[in-house]
């Protein structure tokens, strides 16, 4: 059961609405228009305001959608997907705060913002070296696709801050049965 109150702010979609028109040729995204119900189809084909809500299943679906249109891999395509996201939410002055910031540091700061942009779930650093953090997402509701776009988005935020070698391993997954959604992020 998919539960449709849980939303998302308009920021993270304008930045897969921009990803989706920078892979999909024309035809590819026409086709993701039509596989969606046709109130979001038609949300989708237009710019999403910063403040508007959209129901974080049907950010999902767009993206599970694209994937399928782009004849790729779900996993692949949304973890490029949340990589893009990052790129998009951290330029301009923001950039240079995240050039100095430390990963861990970095990831503290988006875990305080998550409210900011979801109305369900709180997200936290459970643990920290000096090489990784593990990241914790509880009280949502997770799908693979989202699932998916915050690895990829915490390995490039984490990347932006000078760190190589950065890769994300998803360990529990709500969606897969656990309490939690974790994220363990290692670096060199």
């Amino acid at each position: 059961m998919v539960d449709e109150s849980v939303t998302v702010k308009g920021s993270p979609v304008r930045s897969l609405q921009k990803f989706i028109d920078a892979e999909l040729s024309a035809e590819q995204r026409e086709a993701v228009f039509r596989s969606l119900p046709p109130e979001f189809a038609s949300r989708f084909r237009s710019p999403i305001l910063a403040t508007e809500t959209v129901p974080l299943h049907m950010l999902n679906r767009f993206t599970e959608e694209a994937a399928r249109a782009a004849g790729q891999p779900l996993d692949q395509f949304a973890r490029r997907a949340g990589r893009s996201g990052a790129e998009d939410a951290i330029k301009g002055v923001y950039r240079f705060f995240a050039m100095v910031m430390t990963p861990a540091a970095l990831i503290e700061k988006a875990s305080k913002m998550w409210s900011g942009f979801y109305n369900r779930g709180t997200m936290q650093i459970a643990e920290q070296t000096d090489r990784s953090v593990t990241v914790r997402v509880t009280n949502f509701p997770a799908e693979p696709a989202g699932c998916a776009r915050i690895g990829g988005w915490a390995e490039r935020a984490i990347e932006m801050t000078g760190a190589k070698n950065v890769h994300s391993q998803h360990g529990s997954c709500i969606a897969k049965g656990g309490n939690c959604c974790e994220w363990k992020i290692v670096w060199s």
